[in-house]
């Protein structure tokens, strides 16, 4: 097997409660990265001095960037990745848990896919609490590629190691178009390469009061999705967040394929067309989530031309 550079992009901001435990996982993997880049977003508790020690200790390189102005999370992590020097991208956020295989079994699938700088990896999810007891595992998603890419993100950030081919295209990208920063990853390798997804957990992926993004129980879910769309369409908010985001995606890349740029431009059209030609598309849609409830309400959607 080829040997390969990996590295990791970690971000901070206040992340001292449990960063630790994190960067102890990181050093604990059975195949070691080759090198730890971690920007910091202006962290005031002790996660500077966390990472200070790990350093001096570490078995690998370890970078640390301390931003003079807060970035946030998105452009935060593209700086981080743009820093990555490995053929191989892993991204970290700073509160979970990394399983001791999660580098090794990357890099296995990863090195065995048909172009493995052209491949984005991503796993299920162990959810846990804030003192790691099991709360559950992420479903395993039906649809990967595109057409799911347009309207949901299947590859959690906490979870992908991609190639540098990945990563070139998605550092063309401007952050401020970017929901975040691995649903555009996501869109990047089903648009320009290939997406393998690993049913195996990778991770203990913690839930806590502080999280971006997080777990939530299907029902609850559904609910809090009803009452955004609620508010939207109060406020006369036009579009869905999703779908606006993949208009910013195509005119982001003028290489493009056109099917892609077709299907996109086609729904974006379909919100002025009448409902007609909005339920003859909604009976077959171009575009897919990964579970019934909320294929039905994507379909709803387009019907009413809310999309």
């Amino acid at each position: 097997m080829a040997v390969v550079n990996i590295s990791i992009a970690l971000c901070t901001y206040n992340g001292a409660q449990f960063l630790a435990e994190q960067l102890n996982s990181i050093a604990s993997q059975t195949t070691q990265p080759d090198e730890l880049v971690v920007c910091d977003d202006g962290s005031t508790d002790d996660t500077l001095a966390i990472l200070d020690r790990f350093a001096k200790d570490a078995k690998f390189r370890v970078r640390i960037v301390r931003n003079k102005n807060n970035l946030g999370v998105v452009a935060n992590f593209q700086q981080a990745i743009g820093l990555c020097e490995g053929e191989l991208t892993a991204l970290a956020d700073q509160d979970d848990v990394w399983l001791p295989d999660k580098l090794k079994n990357a890099e296995q699938i990863l090195l065995s896919a048909k172009d493995p700088q052209r491949t984005l990896y991503c796993t299920r999810l162990h959810y846990v609490d804030a003192t790691l007891v099991t709360l559950g595992l992420s479903s395993i998603p039906a649809n990967i590629g595109f057409s799911n890419a347009v309207v949901e993100n299947s590859a959690t950030g906490c979870s992908v190691v991609f190639g540098s081919e990945i990563k070139h295209k998605f550092l063309q990208a401007n952050s401020t178009d970017m929901l975040m920063h691995d649903w555009w990853l996501y869109l990047v390798a089903t648009a320009f390469g290939d997406v393998v997804y690993d049913p195996r957990p990778s991770l203990l992926y913690r839930q806590h009061l502080s999280n971006v993004a997080g777990w939530q129980p299907r029902p609850s879910k559904l609910w809090h999705r009803y009452k955004s769309l609620r508010q939207r369409l109060k406020a006369g908010t036009a579009g869905m967040d999703s779908l606006n985001q993949a208009a910013r995606f195509v005119e982001a890349y003028d290489d493009l394929s056109r099917d892609k740029v077709e299907l996109v431009s086609h729904l974006i059209k379909l919100r002025h067309e009448n409902i007609l030609k909005r339920f003859f598309y909604a009976l077959s849609p171009g575009v897919r989530r990964n579970h019934f409830a909320e294929n039905l309400g994507l379909r709803i959607m387009i019907l009413m031309g809310w999309h």
